[in-house]
């Protein structure tokens, strides 16, 4: 079932293409003056089975499922820009003895090997020199990119299968990081703190940001999936059924026990409190580890808020508690709150209700538009 946004403008040759373990998102724009004009956005559901680990494993079934999300959404494009995340993609800044970009992709794969703890010959990966060390100009930041070549290469594979082009392979940090803060710097220019938690069906990544400055990412494997699995052991459900209670979540309850009238409204709330508190705790600790390795005498950088995405985000509820354990402002991610982006009114409304799913497909549309060169290669 697609969830279409009908165009109203012109075509254009790209598609962002979020494949997610659960769902694919796609958003195409267009630069129009200082922004971007969604022409064309869709959803639809992943074929059950098809990825394990971040890795297509039924890429027929995959292909078809785009082909059919971008034909009943009109969906013109002739490439693709797509993303990798998951425990097994690193991202990492580093520092290296200074030398040019050429001497860089000469040792690219022995400087990543110090770094990945993967066979390296299985690995895809990038670098982006980012400038000199402050205090030491014999020295340079880098960011370090690699993911399993499998994980890439499946995904390049079922999107030329479909007739697009792949023509990046982005990092999905980077992506929502792209949609939510770069296309929004007015609202990111304080040099605050902020985690960017985006809640997939497979894990749960953890994004630090200052101001507009990356920081580090992080993939918990505490998500969508762990919450219907504990509803469908503890209630003795099936799946769907599961999956059905989670989507009539109100974690409210568990802050307000006696605000429920029907006694079945805890029941889905307390199967998932427990794992609900642990992936609470390695974001606190994700964030507490970035804040400790701060450069000492730096000036100390506490957090300012929780920006959540994905499509378990929007969990009834979610904001209130994580609000009331870990005590810092959280909201919900609308990467369509900002004047970057514009779309038509009738379309807006849709927009608004998936703009937790979108940030990352948004983030990939936008991509060519903007200066982004870390892009993961196979060949490398």
């Amino acid at each position: 079932m697609s969830a279409i946004l009908a165009s109203l403008f012109g075509k254009e040759t790209l598609i962002g293409l979020d494949i997610g373990s659960a769902y694919l998102k796609a958003v195409q724009v267009e630069a129009h003056r200082e922004s971007f004009r969604v022409t064309r956005a869709a959803q639809q559901k992943m074929p059950v089975g098809a990825m394990r680990d971040g890795v297509i494993l039924d890429r027929d079934a995959v292909a078809g499922a785009i082909r059919q999300m971008l034909k009943s959404a009109s969906i013109s494009a002739t490439g693709a820009v797509l993303s990798v995340s998951g425990p097994t993609v690193v991202v990492r800044q580093i520092t290296l003895p200074k030398m040019t970009e050429a001497a860089l992709r000469k040792s690219a794969r022995y400087e990543a090997s110090k770094y990945i703890t993967a066979n390296i010959d299985d690995s895809a990966i990038a670098f982006d020199i980012i400038g000199p060390v402050e205090d030491d100009p014999n020295l340079m930041n880098v960011m370090l990119v690699a993911a399993p070549r499998d994980m890439v290469e499946s995904r390049i594979d079922v999107v030329e299968r479909t007739g697009l082009e792949a023509v990046a392979v982005d990092i999905e940090a980077f992506a929502l990081q792209r949609s939510l803060v770069d296309c929004n710097r007015m609202r990111y220019n304080d040099g605050a703190l902020r985690a960017f938690v985006d809640m997939g069906a497979s894990h749960t990544e953890v994004t630090l940001v200052i101001g507009s400055q990356f920081g580090l990412t992080r993939s918990i494997n505490i998500a969508g999936d762990t919450f219907t699995d504990a509803i469908k052991n503890q209630l003795r459900l099936d799946v769907a059924e599961a999956e059905r209670r989670k989507t009539e979540v109100d974690l409210n309850v568990l802050l307000n026990p006696g605000s429920a009238t029907d006694p079945q409204a805890g029941e889905a709330p307390r199967a998932i409190q427990s794992i609900l508190d642990e992936l609470l705790r390695e974001v606190r600790r994700s964030i507490n580890f970035y804040q400790s390795q701060q450069p000492e005498g730096a000036d100390p950088k506490p957090l300012a808020e929780i920006i959540l995405s994905g499509g378990n985000a929007q969990l009834g509820g979610l904001a209130p508690y994580m609000m009331a354990r870990l005590g810092t402002e959280v909201r919900l991610a609308d990467v369509f709150d900002s004047t970057a982006f514009e779309a038509a009114p009738e379309a807006e409304a849709w927009l608004r209700e998936q703009a937790p799913r979108l940030g990352i497909a948004a983030g990939l549309a936008v991509k060519e538009h903007l200066a982004t060169p870390v892009v993961l290669n196979t060949k490398l």
